[in-house]
């Protein structure tokens, strides 16, 4: 999935910009208008001739189709690949009616076999390795089959002529639903649907409603973006057009019925958490991206629909209470909404899935008062730096608290860092630069913060520094929404005087600046948390961008092994990659492997169990390994939770990239004072 990733972003990045600003101009039509757009196409499509079912439920889908068949004697259909049709569960509808259902697809067609569904949207069958696809053959087909992907294909292609050939009806699914003229569109890499489109004497096209644009000029940004999203090709091997003038081996297909289901999208279009879904173009970039689902698959991490999107889907297709059953997967990292096409805020809408299902537990309030166990920790430092390492303590906070005990925790410095700056930057009402610290910089090591505040000042920057509280990630994590509101707009409120002024906020933390300059004007919905988030950076990016670094020291001297960590809150925050660039403009030398998440996920990764330490642990060791191998001596990056992952996994001493700066700038020598990273 790391290559698929790498191919589609690679993709994405070369498509000229307006496709993709075409694309999601698109999609927030259909997000606005599916009523008006639902009667046009129904419209449209009966002046030609289609015959149009809209179904309000899954149920109503299932009984039009089995009842069409039925009536028509049809004893065999082929299918090409379509969820919205596992979504209507409609092979097993088929099947009970007595009638054989062949899955036509490759990686359909083995699942198929196996008895099993789906585990990812476009690649269904990713889950299995060809070994295991030669023997389900010899099981089910009592045929040896060389485990090639060649000879896997061959025995396939024949193995399905012969359902071709004898098929009553054909159903596929549908990437787009044109509404000016009622036409349906699919976009394959093998020629299987184009025989389930020209073959038998019956076509049927199921589509979820989601999936109409207005016009051919929008169709077309869909075709555009979707392979380059999907599996980093400029374009699809075969886009068919579908309608009721579609041509066959029989003529003109005597029946062309279109299936246009409903299943809860309307309602979602009047929620203002859920309608962005509805943007979706089942590209899977998300699944693809997605540490856990890297790790779980769509079997565990997913209902019908799969991985970070499956979670949105199945609040829409069935209910908020089964969709939070697979949320508790999601780490809330945010690489899913930096990979989406169409810029759906999918962990924030897990996050509201969270909210409404009221299903979280002790132990996530509990983690939620992440801030007051900093604060108290930097009161009495020696304590709990003594607790954190007692193995005594550390089953008791597993046991009470589900903290697991083979997690690697920060120790505190002692004191905070508004002690440390003096009132002058406290009291401060007007500044170059407001800097943001959170909680770790404020309570566990505050040589961060004062390190952040010597070198903006460096750079000639006037710096103030008020008391806000943490950003609230935690209670944004677990779904905790009126408390992370409450949080949101205390910061906002304190910070919007000097934005007011022109100030620039800075944090050194990742998370932090997500929080204020994405989160927050999504949950608060204000002005003053629109104009906060406006003039956030994460400091380091600022430092590229804008600072002048003073010459270099003579003393400076070079590691010639460093390895960046990029962390996944800072994708959304800058364009490129400034930290490692910076540091390479420093003299370092860096390398770096984009291979996404580190898996720690904040508190996340500290709770015990399968939705924790196991999953973290997991994706935590691929990617120490990727590190280890390229022969790094330490690691830079700028998440405090990231480095409890990276140093407990590799080994390796995990820096700050503002200790490099300072370095740099003949502030601190190397790891003076330093005491986590």
């Amino acid at each position: 999935m790391l290559s698929m990733t790498e191919k589609s972003r690679g993709a994405i990045l070369s498509l000229p910009p307006q496709y993709l600003q075409g694309l999601l101009a698109a999609r927030q039509k259909t997000q606005e208008n599916l009523a008006t757009l639902l009667e046009k196409t129904v419209d449209s499509a009966r002046r030609r001739g289609c015959q149009v079912f809209v179904a309000e439920t899954a149920e109503e889908a299932l009984r039009y189709i089995v009842e069409l068949a039925k009536r028509r004697g049809v004893k065999r259909v082929i299918k090409s690949k379509s969820m919205t049709t596992e979504e209507l569960d409609l092979n097993h509808a088929l099947s009970s009616a007595g009638i054989e259902v062949v899955e036509t697809d490759l990686g359909e067609r083995i699942v198929q076999l196996a008895g099993q569904r789906p585990s990812h949207i476009i690649a269904p069958a990713v889950h299995l390795s060809r070994e295991d696809v030669a023997r389900l053959v010899k099981e089910r087909r009592n045929i040896a089959v060389d485990p090639s992907p060649e000879a896997i294909t061959r025995f396939f292609r024949k193995d399905l002529w012969q359902s071709f050939q004898e098929a009553d009806m054909g159903i596929t699914g549908a990437n787009i639903v044109v509404a000016e003229d009622g036409h349906v569109v699919i976009v394959t890499n093998e020629g299987n649907g184009r025989l389930v489109t020209t073959m038998p004497r019956i076509l049927v096209s199921v589509a979820g409603i989601e999936k109409i644009v207005e016009s051919w000029e929008e169709a077309f940004h869909v075709l555009r973006v979707l392979p380059a999203s999907a599996v980093g090709r400029d374009a699809t091997s075969y886009i068919t057009v579908i309608g009721p003038r579609a041509m066959s081996r029989h003529g003109q297909v005597p029946e062309y019925h279109l299936v246009l289901v409903n299943n809860g999208r309307l309602r979602a279009g009047s929620e203002v958490w859920l309608k962005e879904a509805l943007r979706c173009i089942r590209c899977a970039a998300c699944l693809d991206i997605c540490p856990t689902f890297r790790v779980l698959g769509g079997h565990i991490f997913g209902d019908i629909y799969t991985g970070p999107m499956g979670v949105l889907w199945t609040a829409i297709t069935r209910d908020v209470k089964a969709a939070s059953e697979i949320a508790k997967y999601c780490v809330s990292c945010s690489l899913c909404l930096s990979a989406c096409p169409v810029q759906i805020d999918i962990p924030l809408a897990i996050s509201r899935i969270k909210d409404a299902s009221g299903n979280q537990t002790t132990r996530e309030r509990m983690l939620t008062m992440y801030e007051r166990y900093a604060a108290l920790g930097s009161s009495f430092p020696r304590l709990f730096n003594w607790l954190q390492g007692s193995r005594i303590t550390r089953r008791l906070l597993e046991s009470i608290l589900g903290i697991d005990r083979r997690r690697m925790m920060h120790r505190f410095k002692g004191g905070n860092l508004y002690k440390a700056l003096g009132e002058r930057y406290l009291e401060a009402q007007e500044a170059d630069v407001v800097y943001f610290p959170d909680t770790y910089a404020t309570f566990m090591d505050w040589g961060i913060g004062l390190l952040a505040v010597r070198v903006l000042e460096a750079n000639g920057y006037s710096v103030a520094v008020p008391k806000t509280a943490g950003s609230g990630m935690p209670s944004i994590q677990y779904g905790f929404h009126s408390k992370a509101r409450q949080i949101a707009e205390k910061n906002v409120r304190m910070l919007k005087s000097f934005v007011e002024k022109g100030s620039k906020i800075v944090c050194t933390e990742p998370t932090a600046a997500y929080c204020l300059s994405e989160a927050y004007p999504k949950i608060l919905g204000s002005e003053d948390s629109k104009k906060v988030a406006e003039a956030t950076t994460e400091l380091v990016a600022l430092l590229a961008t804008e600072g002048k670094p003073a010459q270099r020291p003579m003393s400076h001297s070079a590691n010639s092994a460093i390895f960046y960590h990029h962390p996944c809150h800072s994708r959304l925050l800058a364009k490129g990659r400034p930290s490692e660039e910076l540091l390479k403009r420093l003299g370092y030398s860096v390398s770096t492997i984009d291979y996404g998440c580190c898996g720690i996920a904040g508190t996340w990764g500290m709770r015990v169990g399968v939705e924790g330490y196991l999953i973290s642990s997991e994706i935590g060791r691929r990617v120490a390994d990727l590190i280890l191998a390229t022969g790094a001596k330490e690691i830079a990056t700028e998440s405090s939770v990231c480095s409890q992952q990276l140093r407990q996994f590799t080994g390796l001493k995990v820096r700050h990239t503002i200790r490099y700066i300072a370095e740099y700038l003949g502030i601190q020598d190397r790891d003076s004072d330093a005491l986590n990273f």
